[in-house]
Parts: structure tokens; C-alpha cells; sequence
């Protein structure tokens, strides 16, 4: 994957659709309990053994994320399968704890992106826009929110401004998101998703609906979690709902460490 194309998705990660964006909580917008210090992810495929036991397959991803005392973000590092540095991102925060800048550096400590966040004077964001190591902008993307203060609308730009894509969300009455729905360049709809939660406000299941083939497709993803005695999940498994089939697709283990 390009670099680019890892910071437009970083910068499009960076807020949580749930959490009011405002909160200067980096640990309340990641959904985390407790006074958690450092998160050490790791996902794997996951598949069936010959016995139909869940199993461990190569692993895909590794991320570590760690935090301060006030549950602001300081640093998170992506390593390769072999745990080397792939790149990591380092957060800079405001004197009312809201992340303002991040740097994101390659393996040998160059700076390969940088990710703005900008607030109105209610300290609420309504923007964020990536630039590449040559100070270039990549990506933009501009929020609107409800009277509650979520995110109720994102507007994806390109490096020249033009809107190629629009997401509108609803929330339920607990405040967790309800449905998203996406719009592409032409204002026509493209997908709908669709979340239900647990008790701990973590998703059990992620419904899309893909309109941009003639015949409309529903792909379903459910989500199988363990947690620790602070709340906080250290077992992720997604499956693949085919028919009337679960099929699994990755798992993520996660160790957390708390101050």
C-alpha cells in the first residue's frame, strides 16, 4: 500500500463515529476503560482447523498504541510480521488535551506525513487534512455535527478539493452509531451500513449494503469478543456470514497494560 494512501486512511480512522469529538479523551474515543497505558494488537487470519476448532492463521497486522496519564494518545508504532518499524505517528496535543498534529515517521525516523486537526471555537473538530513529505496535501476531511456534538455528516476531498465522497450518520438512543450512509461523487447513495452492539458498546455485528452493481449486494460481519476485568476487549473474532454459515475471517488478540 502506498504511504499515501495509509495516511488518507489513518486520517479517516482518527475519529471514532461514537465519541463527541470534543472530549480531548483520546482513550474515551479508542473505547477504552480504565487508566490504560500501552495496547499491544495483533491480528491474525483465522479458519477452521480439520477438527472445526477455531485457529490461528499468519499474522497480518501489529500495532502498538501507547498513552500518557491524562488518556492522550502519544505514539503508535506499526510493525512488520518480523517486528520491525513500519512507520509510526506521533500526536501533539493543545492545552485542552484535543490532539492537534500528528507526525508520522518512517523506520529511520523521517517524517513521510503529516495529519492537521482543526476546531472551532467551541473546541469541536470539523476538520482534519493529510499532507505528504513534500508538505503537499493528500486528503481532506470536513465534519458536521448534531446538537449533541457527534459527527453527523464527513465529507471526503481530494488534493484538489473535490468532494468524492459523503457519509451521513444516525445514531440510536444510547448514543452508539446507528446506520452510516455513503455517497459518492455524483450525490448518488453507494452503501449503507448498519451496526448492533454489545452491553460493553462494542459491536456484534456490521451489516453493508452495496448499491454501486446493478443487483444490490448485503454483506454481514459478526464479532465474537472477550474482555478483561476493566471492560476493555483482548480477544477479537470476525466472521463472514455466508448462508447459514459462520465462517471466520481474522482475529485480533490484544494486551493492555494499565498504570
Amino acid at each position: 500500500m502506498r504511504i499515501s494512501k495509509i495516511l488518507a486512511l489513518m486520517a479517516a480512522l482518527a475519529t471514532t463515529l461514537c465519541a463527541s469529538a470534543q472530549s480531548g479523551q483520546d482513550l474515551q474515543d479508542d473505547g477504552l476503560h480504565g487508566t490504560v497505558k500501552r495496547v499491544d494488537a495483533v491480528m491474525y487470519e483465522a479458519h477452521y482447523d480439520l477438527n472445526d476448532n477455531l485457529a490461528k492463521g499468519d499474522q497480518l497486522e501489529h500495532l502498538v498504541t501507547e498513552y500518557n496519564t491524562k488518556g492522550q494518545r502519544r505514539q503508535q508504532v506499526y510493525l512488520s510480521v518480523a517486528e520491525d518499524i513500519i512507520f509510526r505517528t506521533r500526536y501533539k496535543h493543545d492545552g485542552f488535551g484535543l490532539t492537534t498534529l500528528e507526525h508520522i515517521v518512517d523506520n529511520q525516523d523521517r517524517v513521510i506525513g503529516r495529519t492537521y486537526y482543526i476546531y472551532d471555537a467551541d473546541h469541536t473538530l470539523t476538520e482534519t487534512y493529510v499532507e505528504d513529505a513534500e508538505r503537499q496535501i493528500e486528503s481532506r476531511m470536513l465534519l458536521k455535527h448534531d446538537g449533541l456534538g457527534r459527527v453527523s455528516q464527513r465529507s471526503y476531498n481530494d488534493h484538489a478539493g473535490e468532494i468524492f465522497k459523503r457519509e451521513v450518520y444516525t445514531y440510536n438512543p444510547d448514543g452508539t452509531l446507528n446506520k452510516a450512509v455513503v455517497y459518492d461523487r455524483t450525490k448518488h447513495k453507494v452503501q449503507e451500513k448498519r451496526w448492533e452492539y454489545d452491553e460493553q458498546g462494542y459491536p456484534t455485528s456490521y451489516t453493508l449494503y452495496d448499491y454501486t452493481e446493478e443487483e444490490p449486494e448485503m454483506f454481514v460481519t459478526l464479532y465474537k469478543r472477550e474482555y478483561d476485568a476493566h471492560g476493555n476487549w483482548v480477544r477479537c473474532t470476525e466472521y463472514e456470514v455466508l448462508g447459514d454459515r459462520m465462517l471466520p475471517t481474522y482475529t485480533t488478540t490484544r494486551t493492555i497494560d494499565y498504570f
